[in-house]
């Protein structure tokens, strides 16, 4: 076999603690900013690699470059592999003086072949049973894991009093106000706008580029610049008057798909290239500037820009930040679209087991008041993530106020008849039972049946755990029910039939999930209403 080309991939190191880990002062346009020159960062890297190898005369052909990764192939000769070589060294420089070792880059690469019946065969690897693109991706990125295990090896042997050794400050030395990094590198911030002489505001340089950067991306229609507080608020209410979402979403199973490899390295391209279109285009310029509704009349409401803001879309990550509800409603939407434009052949592959799989995604949100620190909002929307990743084998669920559920179809839930087939799923269940209670208290629905259905779901899942099973809570649900509903009977029918609905026995005793979801709907409808005067 001829090993005459090179599979060259690049990865950023910390890239989550990295965005995440700032204060909450300047948050909304240091996160933006950040995550900016992230993207920037990167390019800057893969563009220092192919003119180094642009210098040797070599051509190299750009497969990925996105969310932290990038991903190019190249002629192998002796000349383009020190190109290569040298290059990464300084591109490991470079990040360690930018960032003092809070975010690093790991580069690598595999001397591959490929037959003449399009298999691939890595330099070293040829007994691996796996003869697609997978394996280019399989060994560099288990480079990447090596790597990872020896970070800043270089500059530890280089200069050992870099790391270990206190570092000496001058006399202007000073905390970056949002990174908390001691440096006498730090400037003060010049902005007229808070600016105050009582309060000198001092960032590392790197860290006003970021504000600068972000406070460009993120001026509105209006020519202003909102915070998180201006995100959670009301229409019509006061700044910051009611709670604000942090989402994260990533697509389940991407890293699979990869090693699962392709037939070639030009499906590849296709599939790399309509994951980034979508998540770093779509979402951001096309989906954000669709329509909303009104959580009570569900009439046409303003686009979703007006009230979340999309801090980071890269690869197959999303973090967005916004009003809580219509955070919610927006995950739903990504969903949606997710399933719909990754739902063809292209993007479908069978795993070990002959199982057919589809690109799915996995989110959480946490819902945190507007001044709560960013940083510690953004690691719950991590944990509520985690949770609905770990939900299932299957995974494509959505974790919210404490609870996860699927966007897959539960065949144990018997589906109200007004939902159409198409959104049989828990979310839509939940989100069903929702509009429901919303729409009943417009009617004159008594909202002390969403606490006692919260009370019945609670006592539901501590059973459901508990080694001495206790039943009760079902007879005591039936009576509240039933004593609930009769009032209504005469004047008010659809509110009794309701009622009468949710005492029947699949959404009690035979069914503790239904319950459970049910309660989860109360919960979401109970925050709605809360803020039911504002809107």
């Amino acid at each position: 076999m001829k090993y005459d080309k090179l599979f060259v991939g690049g990865d950023l190191s910390g890239i989550q603690d990295y965005l995440y880990n700032i204060s909450s002062r300047k948050a909304a346009v240091s996160l933006k900013g950040r995550s900016a020159k992230l993207n920037e960062e990167m390019q800057e890297a893969y563009n220092k690699i192919t003119n180094a190898i642009a210098e040797t005369h070599g051509t190299c052909e750009k497969l990925y470059c996105s969310g932290g990764k990038f991903y190019l192939t190249t002629q192998n000769s002796p000349t383009i592999v020190a190109a290569i070589n040298r290059c990464k060294e300084e591109i490991i420089d470079s990040f360690w003086e930018m960032h003092m070792g809070q975010l690093g880059i790991n580069i690598s690469y595999v001397t591959y072949g490929e037959s003449a019946n399009g298999e691939f065969f890595v330099e070293g690897h040829d007994s691996d049973p796996e003869k697609n693109s997978g394996v280019l991706w399989k060994y560099v990125n288990a480079d990447f894991a090596r790597q990872k295990q020896q970070k800043f090896k270089k500059l530890l042997q280089e200069n050992y009093k870099a790391y270990f050794e206190p570092i000496r400050m001058g006399e202007s030395w000073h905390v970056c106000a949002v990174t908390g990094i001691e440096s006498d590198a730090c400037v003060l911030l010049n902005d007229e706008e808070e600016y105050d002489e009582r309060e000198n505001f001092y960032v590392l340089p790197i860290v006003k580029d970021q504000i600068e950067k972000g406070k460009a991306l993120s001026i509105d229609a209006q020519g202003r610049i909102k915070d998180f507080e201006d995100y959670a608020t009301t229409d019509g209410g006061e700044k910051g008057d009611t709670y604000l979402g942090i989402l994260r979403m990533d697509v389940d199973g991407l890293g699979n798909r990869f090693i699962k490899g392709f037939d070639n390295l030009d499906l590849y391209k296709t599939f790399s290239n309509g994951v980034t279109e979508f998540f770093e285009k779509t979402i951001e310029h096309t989906l954000l500037e669709e329509h909303s509704r009104q959580p009570i009349t569900r009439a046409v409401d303003k686009p979703y820009s007006h009230y979340l803001k999309v801090i980071y879309a890269g690869g197959d990550d999303l973090f967005i930040v916004g009003r809580w509800d219509k955070l919610i409603d927006f995950a739903a939407l990504i969903h949606a679209r997710t399933i719909e434009t990754f739902n063809q052949p292209a993007y479908c592959w069978v795993d070990n087991e002959g199982i057919t799989r589809r690109i799915s995604i996995s989110g959480g949100i946490a819902i945190v008041k507007p001044k709560f620190p960013i940083a510690k909002a953004a690691d719950l929307a991590g944990e509520a993530e985690e949770a609905a990743k770990h939900f299932s084998e299957e995974k494509n669920a959505f974790h919210m106020l404490g609870k996860t559920i699927s966007w897959n179809r539960n065949p144990n839930l018997i589906y109200p008849v007004d939902l159409e087939e198409r959104q049989q799923n828990e979310f839509e269940y939940v989100n069903y039972f929702k509009d429901r209670f919303i729409a009943l208290d417009e009617k004159g629905m008594s909202r002390s049946i969403l606490h006692k259905l919260m009370l019945y779901s609670a006592l539901a899942d501590r059973n459901a755990t508990s080694k001495k099973k206790d039943f009760r809570y079902v007879w005591h649900m039936c009576y509240f029910l039933k004593r609930f509903r009769e009032p209504y009977k005469e004047k008010r029918k659809e509110i009794h039939d309701f009622c009468e609905q949710l005492s029947s026995r699949h959404n009690i005793d035979s069914n503790a999930r239904s319950l459970e979801l049910i309660g989860l709907a109360a919960r979401w409808a109970e925050l709605i209403l809360r803020d039911n005067n504002k809107y």
